[in-house]
């Protein structure tokens, strides 16, 4: 039981933080199929004390972010981006990737248009979604549990995309309970019925997938972007990648060259 709630207070911690994913260290831990085909027959009883750590956690790692953000901006900012940016190869899981195919690189691209322009845009001020809104705060609880099970995928980083970090990071601190139910019923939603549909595209298409998410994460760096770049930042946003690299060294490759 206290080895499942040490567990559990990791990826806890990996899902606060963008750039860690959470089903990446699932898959670390050695449980990610077992746990996968549990939460598909609704089988939560043995992941009880999981959870446990996992909200110790998350809580912990919300209270620190929300610390660094206030006092410390630029730092907290360029050490998520650093860590943005290096999570990309293992969302596109290069050793399993054929290079250069178009069609998965222009999903990419594509996903990458689509959030530098339009999500990410600071002088919009229309959004399908309204900026901290109840919805928005229901659509991101859905859209980061769904994803933050597939190896790679940063739950935290989807709520970066969908601009929606800050505010929820803001809302557990502060104890918006209204807003945090919302996210929460948003979570279980994704979790219970989209995660399900998700891995099966995910595993169906598993490379398109990978490259679309990968072009959003790299055009939601937008949001993270100084007006002026520094010595800080730089060196920060460097840490940040490392830390990253360090973590999944051994799960990012580069694929052979065929002869």
């Amino acid at each position: 039981m206290i080895s499942q709630i040490l567990q559990g207070v990791f990826i806890g911690v990996a899902i606060v933080l963008p750039g860690l994913s959470a089903g990446t260290v699932i898959l670390i831990l050695g449980f990610y199929r077992r746990f996968l085909e549990d939460i598909a027959s609704f089988n939560f009883m043995p992941y009880l004390p999981l959870v446990i750590g996992v909200a110790a956690g998350g809580i912990a790692g919300v209270y620190t972010i929300s610390f660094l953000l206030e006092h410390f901006s630029v730092v907290i900012m360029s050490f998520l981006l650093g860590m943005l940016l290096a999570s990309v190869p293992m969302v596109i899981n290069s050793r399993s990737a054929p290079w250069l195919r178009p069609g998965p690189l222009l999903l990419g691209l594509l996903g990458f248009v689509v959030t530098w322009f339009y999500i990410c845009e600071p002088a919009r001020t229309f959004t399908v979604l309204p900026q901290g809104g109840y919805f928005h705060f229901f659509i991101g609880g859905t859209v980061a549990s769904s994803t933050m099970l597939l190896p790679g995928v940063s739950g935290s980083a989807v709520l970066i995309i969908l601009n929606l970090y800050e505010d929820v990071i803001f809302a557990f601190r502060n104890w918006e309970w209204i807003k945090l139910a919302f996210f929460g019923g948003g979570f279980a939603f994704g979790l219970l019925v989209l995660a399900r549909l998700l891995s099966a595209l995910y595993r169906r298409y598993q490379v398109e997938v990978s490259f679309l998410l990968a072009g959003m994460i790299v055009g939601s760096t937008r949001a993270l972007l100084p007006e002026q770049f520094s010595i800080t930042f730089l060196v920060f946003a460097l840490l940040g990648a490392a830390t990253i690299l360090y973590y999944t060294r051994s799960q990012i490759g580069f694929p052979a060259r065929k002869r």
